[in-house]
């Protein structure tokens, strides 16, 4: 479950040929500034580029936003899965090969990983420079909104994220482990469900597909614990009986008492004994020649367990 670190240059981003983004295959019917800025035309060290070209101003701007967002998970979360779709283009211009990139982000496969703390605090107020174009295709006539973002992201931020994200990551893998290993170790009905509960930070947590199949499996194997519980008991004397819960053969407890019933004796009672549940009852109204019984009933996460036991009238 190791992470592999893999060095990227937050700079050089799907951005490098933005510049191309804006090539004259339409009319540019208004834009923000006169002149278009240098920024986007090159990576630029500390600084995140993005831009987007969609149907409307606030998509293309909230657009913008998502690809800075996706770009700085990946230089900091380098197990984070992505859904993308890439259109590359390649044109020629005045001898040079230009090589178009248009991003289709996908939000879906970073749904967990936009959870991130580090993530909430990404924001278009933090924006450095913006640039946009309203556009009209010379063909269709179609009108489109061109937007480009310049993102402030430097090295000391990035380093700091880093480590912030793999101390938490550590942490998060850490308690999987320990779960894993704790389930052989169980003492315990009630701490069947403390244990799912204390994952469920990391279950929602791990965003790569791998980590969360093994923590959602270390959670189904939790699950299916009460399934392997079995309830022993014996005679204690006149109108008592001593009854003991078994999870693959060791002994646990449990806080909830079972609910009692009989075909004849009264005053039905269990109370803990230890490890162990005393079960007293009156026998006066039983006849010595029936089958006379209790019976027990544990409500355990996800079933019922019964237990009866016979006794004979003295």
């Amino acid at each position: 479950m190791k992470m592999k670190r893999i060095g990227i240059t937050v700079a050089l981003l799907f951005c490098m040929g933005t510049g191309s983004l804006f090539a004259q295959a339409y009319k540019v019917v208004e834009k923000s500034d006169k002149k278009a800025p240098v920024w986007y035309e090159s990576a630029e060290s500390g600084y995140i580029v993005a831009s987007a070209e969609t149907g409307s101003m606030e998509e293309a701007r909230q657009q913008c936003l998502e690809s800075v967002k996706r770009q700085i998970i990946q230089a900091v979360a380098q197990n984070v899965e992505f859904s993308d779709s890439h259109t590359v283009k390649q044109t020629s211009g005045n001898g040079d090969r230009i090589t178009e990139f248009v991003d289709q982000y996908m939000a879906e496969g970073s749904t967990r990983a936009a959870s991130l703390p580090f993530i909430k605090g990404i924001s278009l107020s933090k924006v450095d420079g913006s640039y946009w174009e309203k556009r009209r295709d010379k063909k269709s006539g179609k009108i489109t909104y061109a937007y480009a973002i310049r993102y402030p992201f430097p090295e000391s931020e990035h380093k700091a994220l880093v480590r912030q994200f793999e101390e938490q990551d550590r942490a998060m893998e850490d308690l999987i482990k320990k779960m894993e290993e704790h389930i052989s170790d169980i003492s315990s009905v009630e701490e069947i469900d403390q244990c799912i509960t204390k994952m469920r930070p990391a279950v929602e947590y791990f965003f790569d597909k791998t980590r969360r199949e093994w923590a959602e499996g270390v959670v189904q194997n939790y699950r299916k614990l009460p399934t392997f519980i079995t309830a022993e008991g014996k005679s204690d004397g006149k109108d008592a009986y001593i009854v003991s819960l078994f999870i693959k053969g060791k002994k646990i407890t449990t806080a909830a008492m079972p609910k009692l019933t009989s075909n004849c004796a009264s005053q039905l009672k269990a109370v803990p004994c230890g490890e162990d549940i005393l079960i007293t009852y009156n026998s006066e109204d039983c006849l010595e020649d029936e089958e006379n019984f209790v019976e027990l009933t544990f409500k355990m996460p996800g079933k019922s367990l019964k237990h009866k036991f016979y006794f004979q009238v003295k």
